[in-house]
């Protein structure tokens, strides 16, 4: 594997045409792609005359790997984001990618659903972090999108101390940013910057690598004034922990696993990528890697429905996610980690489809089980989430995929300090 350095803040900049050479590498190395370099050279040609493409603006799935392999540091991945963008504002996105849309509450979504069938106890403890009151301490613990739907993660010891404060209005825009819907991004900054000035962090503490990606590299591009002294990802958090002897292992699982890493791990570099591969191996873990992995990982699926061709189709969704668990069963290890929530709810919505046999944990429940507590999050309550995101994308969705109507995303206004309810 190629040693990565951490990406500074001018990676997510603008094409630069004048560097790029046509050597092909971008897309030949494509982990999703994979284009002959003879392809590839001609997908670039057509890309930057603002052609129509044989393969890349249908397939591609933002996961910035072309970043990485262009050797000029051209940032070909803003050029498929940026037509992706004239191609939203040309014609809209297709109506069936509306319930994908992480803009509650103008759009309820395949995450308020999920929070509608909630458990009670699960329910109440999201809209306690929907609180506005002053932060007990110097730090907020955001807890993203994707950590909201399987919130009991946050319910152990090494947790306790967090103060989180969120709810499904505060959105990152991650999504956004993915799919080339770079105007609504200022718009969400302003609201996201309102919050802030009310709640006054120091520190930002984000549950998910996406969401520290975002905050850190994306949004001071898009507006964000907001200002802190640091952003610090939980997997960091939790291996400070480890190594200073506030995380005492209890029991060894003495498992095998492999590792589907989240897509914003190596902008962080091989020494964030190491870490949850250390924090593995010390609750007892030995980890096998897929033939996809590490800065080469594929999406975990919900990346294939980022196109404006795609529009969140979900069978192309699916067949993603099938294609890794099929090369994640040929490591033969016992078990899939995800250190992504959202990496979770989209294997545990595509595993009702898998007919095969598949265990899937987050490194949270993992770690609960080395500390020999009961994992917060059950497997019961994992099938059930996956259903009823499963069954959600069958009515709300699936009625409109043959649909050709479009639509454009409304104004995201910004919310005023006691907006509604937490859904």
């Amino acid at each position: 594997m190629t040693k990565i350095e951490p990406i500074d803040i001018e990676f997510f900049s603008p094409f630069n045409k004048d560097v790029c050479t046509f050597c092909g590498e971008c897309f030949n190395k494509c982990p999703i792609m994979g284009l002959s370099i003879e392809e590839s050279i001609d997908e670039m040609k057509r890309l930057i005359a603002g052609e129509p493409t044989k393969r890349v603006l249908n397939d591609c799935q933002s996961c910035f790997s072309c970043n990485f392999y262009c050797p000029e540091n051209a940032h070909p991945a803003e050029l498929i984001l940026q037509r992706w963008n004239e191609l939203y504002k040309k014609e809209g996105l297709r109506k069936r990618g509306e319930y994908f849309m992480t803009l509650y509450p103008h759009y309820p979504n395949f995450r308020s659903y999920v929070m509608e069938h909630l458990p009670k106890k699960t329910k109440e403890l999201v809209k306690s972090w929907a609180d506005l009151k002053p932060l007990k301490g110097d730090t907020l613990t955001y807890p993203g999108c994707n950590i909201i739907t399987y919130a009991e993660l946050t319910q152990t010891s090494f947790f306790k101390d967090l103060d989180i404060r969120g709810r499904l209005e505060y959105c990152c825009g991650e999504t956004l940013f993915r799919t080339g819907y770079k105007d609504d991004l200022f718009q969400i900054t302003k609201r996201l910057d309102k919050w802030f000035n009310i709640l006054k962090p120091k520190n930002l503490l984000v549950l998910c690598t996406a969401g520290t990606n975002v905050f850190k590299n994306i949004l001071p591009h898009y507006g964000l004034t907001y200002k802190f002294e640091s952003i610090k990802s939980y997997l960091q958090y939790l291996w400070e922990k480890f190594e200073n002897g506030e995380i005492q292992v209890k029991k060894k699982l003495n498992l095998t696993a492999t590792i589907q890493d989240s897509c914003y791990s190596k902008m962080f570099g091989d020494e964030y990528i190491d870490l949850p591969r250390k924090i593995l191996e010390r609750i007892g873990i030995k980890v096998f890697e897929s033939e996809a992995c590490r800065e080469n990982m594929r999406c975990c699926g919900i990346g294939a429905g980022f196109s404006i061709e795609s529009a969140y189709q979900p069978f192309k969704m699916r067949t993603s996610t099938i294609r890794n668990f099929k090369d994640f069963k040929k490591t033969k290890a016992d078990i899939i980690c995800v250190y992504c929530a959202g990496c979770l709810a989209v294997f545990y919505t595509n595993k009702k489809l898998y007919f095969r046999k598949i265990k899937v944990y987050h490194i949270i429940e993992l770690i609960q089980m080395a500390l020999e507590e009961k994992p917060s999050l059950t497997n019961k309550a994992k099938k059930k989430r996956g259903k009823h995101i499963f069954w959600g994308i069958i009515k709300k969705q699936v009625p409109k995929i043959l649909s050709n109507k479009t639509f454009k995303l409304e104004e995201i206004k910004e919310l005023p300090p006691k907006y509604g309810d937490a859904w």
